[in-house]
């Protein structure tokens, strides 16, 4: 427990970030509280495991950082992955097209395909993977990578359309072994 003195001594500065739009804004004036709030800080008490801190990878975002020069998709990509940036450990990357991409596409383009026999990733060749492959250069320290099942192609849902539907139940078996390919 810190003493009166010590706490008169501590220097505070509050900072807000609200719906009404301020982003971590440092707020210069302020009503103080007329009852004392106290923290207590341990350390060595730990309730979860942090995996990592990072982002997502998406469509969109490759298909921007490809319109800019290579020096600046650099600095951009240092940014988030090198070791002087964010030095990011964890990535997340969808698997078919998401809401945060150019159009909409499947990993399983042809209809009735079970079997996954032409699974395919061609639509990501050009912006997504050569993304991934630039922070995995820029990272020295690595980062663990995911991939997310945003929705299912429209022939495996019931309402045959990119958004909402259900899964199909004939199509359990083939969207398992769709997420086990990644």
């Amino acid at each position: 427990m810190m003493s009166c003195q010590k706490q008169e001594s501590l220097q505070i500065e509050v900072y807000e970030t609200s719906v009404n739009g301020n982003k971590l804004s440092k707020l210069s004036t302020f009503q103080p509280s007329e009852s004392a709030i106290s923290v207590q800080l341990l350390p060595d008490e730990k309730f979860q495991t942090i995996t990592g801190f990072g982002g997502a990878f998406t469509e969109s975002s490759a298909c921007l950082l490809n319109t800019i020069s290579k020096e600046n998709r650099k600095k951009i990509i240092d940014a988030y992955f090198s070791s002087e940036g964010a030095n990011y450990s964890l990535a997340r990357t969808h698997m078919n097209s998401c809401d945060f991409s150019v159009s909409n596409y499947s990993y399983t383009p042809v209809e009735g395909d079970k079997n996954l026999e032409h699974f395919t990733i061609e639509e990501d060749k050009d912006d997504l993977i050569p993304f991934i492959k630039d922070a995995m250069a820029a990272s020295t320290d690595g980062f663990k990578l995911f991939g997310s099942p945003w929705t299912a192609a429209p022939w495996i849902k019931d309402n045959n359309k990119w958004v909402g539907g259900k899964l199909l139940p004939e199509y359990y078996d083939t969207w398992a072994l769709f997420s086990q390919n990644m």
